[in-house]
């Protein structure tokens, strides 16, 4: 379902539950283990993965297209196996979706960096 249209009337524990049982949910289909998950409103990052694979998410991912969530939630868990962006990074991506479709969801992603600057109320 995309959220999108719905931007501005879901609570927070809404978006919280679906985020969270999303990256629960594409963990277990990928085998990536990470240890706990929050949720901030982040100014510039989409998401973090700690050395102690502790996953950070900006709660605006539950506007985002479907695909461009999973895509960013995803890149996370990567991060639980691999820390940097090295080539060994890319390539547990490239496995899941293929170069061509990752390169193209990062340059998407891109044109969603408004929500990082909501406008004033």
């Amino acid at each position: 379902m995309d959220h999108f249209a719905s931007h501005g009337s879901v609570s927070k524990a809404e978006i919280r539950r679906s985020l969270t049982s999303r990256l629960y949910e594409l963990a277990q289909e990928y085998d990536f283990q990470y240890k706990k998950v929050s949720l901030r409103n982040q100014k510039s990052r989409w998401g973090s993965c700690s050395a102690q694979d502790n996953i950070s998410l900006n709660q605006n991912l539950f506007y985002l297209p479907d695909h461009l969530r999973d895509y960013v939630l995803i890149h996370e868990l990567a991060h639980t196996r691999e820390k940097n962006h090295s080539p060994k990074f890319w390539n547990i991506l490239f496995d899941i979706y293929g170069e061509l479709d990752t390169r193209g969801m990062r340059r998407e992603l891109k044109t969603f960096d408004f929500l990082f600057y909501p406008p004033p109320n």
